[in-house]
């Protein structure tokens, strides 16, 4: 396997590695775009953290109400997993303690009995909808530099490379 050499100069970005010269110039633009995506991630997570922690709501939390509220607010824990690229253990330890925080319950599943249904309560869907007000202002503060047009053509760019990532 060839030496990474670091070289600052190669992309303007102090933290990016000249890479290989047998990689495409897809193969690099790729690289940087997934590097520039894990930074992105992580930026997102501390504003989420900043923007909900007073709601009693971690990044983790946030996640879970929003997907059961997109999954139709009846989804088990495994349906819960497999969505958000979770281990079923981690979204069952997430699950008990929301249960615990009066944020969710389980209700009975009439199609599997052993796998119980998470459910938003009244409080779980307030602190949401809340959580949203807030993520609504944020996000217009940061989207107002930016075209319509530009953020879908890079969503739908980041849509189709994570759709042939996981066919590989």
């Amino acid at each position: 396997m060839p030496k990474i050499r670091w070289m600052p100069e190669s992309r303007g970005d102090n933290n990016v590695p000249f890479y290989h010269p047998k990689k495409t110039p897809a193969s690099n633009a790729l690289t940087d775009l997934i590097h520039a995506v894990l930074r992105m991630n992580a930026t997102v997570r501390k504003s989420g953290t900043r923007l909900t922690r007073d709601m009693g709501l971690t990044n983790s939390r946030w996640q879970i109400l929003g997907e059961i509220f997109a999954l139709g607010e009846r989804v088990t824990v495994s349906e819960l997993a497999r969505h958000l690229g979770l281990t079923r253990q981690a979204v069952q330890r997430l699950a008990d303690e929301m249960v615990e925080a009066g944020m969710v319950e389980f209700a009975e599943n009439p199609g599997d009995a052993r796998a119980m249904h998470l459910i938003l309560t009244e409080a779980g869907r307030s602190v949401y909808n809340d959580s949203l007000e807030r993520e609504w202002q944020w996000t217009n503060a940061v989207a107002e530099d930016f075209d319509a047009e530009e953020i879908s053509r890079a969503v739908a760019l980041l849509t189709a490379i994570t759709k042939k990532m996981q066919d590989d």
